[in-house]
Formats: structure tokens, sequence, C-alpha cells
């Protein structure tokens, strides 16, 4: 027992870790949009020069913030939830339900990365490009989606991993 505690407990930390690290990388993202949009900002107000490239750029990098973002999200526990009730459950009730409505959780992002894994295949096989002026490759963007639903996906497990061994062994994993 004491062995499986031990790599349910690698795994979460992994992931955790993965995902922690992927944070920071987006952050650094974030900032360069900020850039991005501050520099657009400026020589479209007060030079007359707007850049063909900067919105291209900086809807990109957002896309990346948004897909990326969501493994750290969800370590931190701050997606959305409806906590009319589940707020005031005991510890223990609220990992039961939360491993019971994991089976939603891995139909739902099993069908999505099975979806966008296709997309991102034929994506990547036509090197499809974008049809604004700039033409720039989409491909990578598409591939990088199926990669940041795959942390999402990897940090549920995780949480599903550290529910059930509350609910069984009532205590923290």
């Amino acid at each position: 027992m004491e062995k499986l505690r031990k790599n349910l407990k690698a795994y979460v930390s992994i992931v955790s870790k993965m995902n922690l690290m992927v944070a920071h990388v987006v952050g650094v993202a974030l900032l360069i949009f900020g850039a991005i949009m501050l520099y657009e900002a400026i020589s479209r107000h007060f030079f007359n020069s707007p850049t063909t490239w900067a919105y291209e750029y900086s809807k990109m990098l957002f896309g990346f913030y948004m897909i990326f973002g969501g493994g750290y999200t969800m370590l931190c526990c701050e997606h959305i939830s409806m906590d009319l009730f589940y707020s005031k459950w005991p510890q223990r009730t609220k990992a039961i339900v939360d491993s019971i409505t994991f089976i939603f959780f891995v139909l739902f992002f099993s069908t999505l990365l099975y979806l966008i894994t296709d997309d991102a295949i034929n994506s990547i096989s036509f090197r499809e490009t974008s049809n604004s002026t700039l033409a720039q490759p989409l491909y990578q963007w598409r591939a990088s989606l199926v990669v940041g639903v795959l942390l999402l996906f990897l940090q549920g497990i995780a949480g599903f991993v550290k529910n059930i061994w509350f609910a069984i062994f009532q205590e923290e994993l």
C-alpha cells in the first residue's frame, strides 16, 4: 500500500510541477502579449502608423495563454464551479462527488483530445496558414492546443487520484 501511495504521489507531483513550469512560461508570454499591444497602441495613436502584424501575434499569444493556462488553473482549483451546496459539504463528500463526476470529465476531454488531435494532424499535413495578410503558419498552434488540453487532462487525472485517495483513506495524498 505504501508503494502505491508513493507512486500516486509521484504522479501527482510530476504533473503538478509540469503545469507549474508551463504557467511560468505562460506568464512570460503574457508579458510579451502586453508589450505587443502597448507597441501597437503607441504606434497607432501617436505615430499614426498601425502595424499589420501586432493583432495577429497578440491573438496567437493570447490563445497560447488560454490553452496552456488550463492545467495550472485546475492545479490551483480556480475553475468555475457551483458552490451553492458544495462549499458546505465535508471534505470526504466533496472528494466522493468529484470522483463520480470525473466520469464526465474523462468523456468530455477524451472526445476533445480525439477531435483536436485529428484537426492538428490535418493542419500539419496541409501546412495550414492563416488567411490574414501575414499568412502565418497555424499548424503549430493547432498542435499546441493538443498539448495544452493534454496537460489539463493529466492535471484532472491527478485531481481524481487525490480525491479517490482522500475518499478511501480520509487523508491527503
